[in-house]
């Protein structure tokens, strides 16, 4: 399994008092094996063609797309979708053979702009095209570019997020789908927590391409990222546990906030995702442990496994979390800097949403307190684009203006970088 799939695990507290309820996180660090082969993909590109993309956004974006799909060998599969008002299939899911990319070409060419944005309509349409395709042996992947809110078929917002979270939620779930998106164009227009949001349920990436011609290289970067995937179909299971699950965060390579995950039969399984190649993730898991029913030095905190298939064999990686009990204050004091560091990139994030929330609000004085503690925050971590970022908007309300939603985005996609101990 070594070669597959490894797990390391650490307690930011590896001591905790013989009595009494304890905040404890576990790390728990996932490596996929040197030098795996990287998955055929299985992908979907889903394209806003609605009214707003006339002119050089759609071109641009027909030119991107196009890149991609030359990028791609005869063994990759790939489907590209529309939506406007309603969805259509543009290219159907197939192997890219020279002939198939020479009709896509033509087909992408052909795009024109109208109507709305039906977003929910494009996410029926592309996972109705890739998901009888998907399994652990491919990289199954839909990356959506979109330079608005979506409506429903009259073109009216569609504010419902909730049924555009829940519908990718549920894909990668159900059939291990992932999605990223990109939003196009200034964030005035868009929605670009949504947007992080939707990324986020479905375990994939958010970015930004501020002008059209920036769109080449956004969708190449995370081209880049999805084909380099050498595990589609990861789980982290948590047995045993000796206490409760609070929060379960992805903090390597960006944060991702999971809902609080659910016991069931005293075990916790968590789908997350795929691993790229050489690249580790690294969760955090916030976890009230329990004082021990007799005296002991020493004893299990709970068992974490990784399981993922490879080559149509399901593999195993697991080991035993165990904590000490001591009420000595020298002891109870000691900390691990690794496992600290990326719980505060944790918090960091946690921050803003915060402070979203407090734009959304209008409450100019929790977004001062809040900033406040942020920059802090993002100075302690060494983060010097981020705490330029909220200089940026300190300035800002000290003037009397307003947090622009081009700000919220830029905050939004650095505070989900993360920057480790050397």
């Amino acid at each position: 399994m070594a070669d597959v799939l490894s797990i390391r695990t650490g307690l930011d507290k590896e001591f905790r008092p013989t009595r009494g309820d304890f905040l404890q996180t576990l790390m728990i660090e996932l490596s996929p094996g040197r030098g795996m082969r990287t998955l055929p993909l299985n992908l979907g590109i889903l394209l806003d063609v609605s009214s707003s993309m006339q002119g050089a956004k759609l071109e641009n974006a027909k030119k991107a797309c196009i890149f991609l799909l030359q990028q791609l060998s005869p063994q990759d599969r790939a489907t590209v979708c529309t939506f406007s008002s309603g969805a259509q299939t543009v290219v159907s899911p197939q192997l890219f053979s020279e002939s198939v990319q020479v009709a896509s070409t033509q087909a992408i060419e052909n795009l024109r702009c109208t109507g709305a944005t039906e977003l929910l309509a494009g996410l029926d349409q592309v996972y109705k095209e890739i998901a009888p395709h998907q399994s652990a042996e491919v990289t199954s992947y839909i990356i959506l570019l979109s330079d608005g809110e979506p409506t429903d078929s009259q073109g009216y917002i569609d504010d419902d997020y909730a049924k555009f979270l829940d519908r990718a939620g549920n894909e990668f779930e159900k059939s291990g789908i992932s999605l990223s998106t990109i939003g196009l164009g200034s964030a005035t227009d868009f929605n670009a927590a949504f947007l992080r949001d939707l990324a986020d349920r479905a375990s994939g990436k958010f970015l930004m391409a501020p002008r059209p011609e920036d769109l080449q290289e956004t969708f190449e970067e995370e081209f880049g990222r999805i084909r380099s995937t050498v595990l589609s179909e990861v789980t982290i299971e948590i047995n045993r546990l000796n206490g409760r699950v609070r929060r379960f965060w992805r903090v390597v390579p960006d944060k991702k906030m999971f809902d609080p995950p659910k016991e069931n039969n005293g075990s916790i399984t968590i789908p997350v995702g795929a691993l790229q190649l050489d690249q580790p993730q690294a969760y955090v898991a916030d976890i009230v442990t329990r004082a021990p029913d007799e005296p002991v030095e020493r004893g299990l905190l709970c068992q974490v496994a990784a399981i993922t298939e490879n080559d149509g064999v399901s593999q195993r990686s697991e080991g035993n979390v165990l904590i000490s009990y001591s009420d000595n204050e020298v002891e109870l004091s000691q900390r691990n800097q690794e496992v600290v560091r990326l719980l505060q990139e944790a918090n960091d994030y946690k921050l803003q949403i915060d402070l979203e929330s407090a734009v959304q609000s209008g409450d100019r004085r929790k977004m001062t307190g809040i900033l406040e503690r942020k920059k802090k925050m993002t100075q302690r971590l060494g983060k010097t684009s981020a705490t330029k970022v909220l200089e940026n908007m300190e300035d800002t309300l000290e003037s009397g203006g307003h947090i622009s939603p081009d700000d919220l985005a830029v905050s939004s996609i650095e505070t989900k970088k993360t920057k480790r101990l050397a």
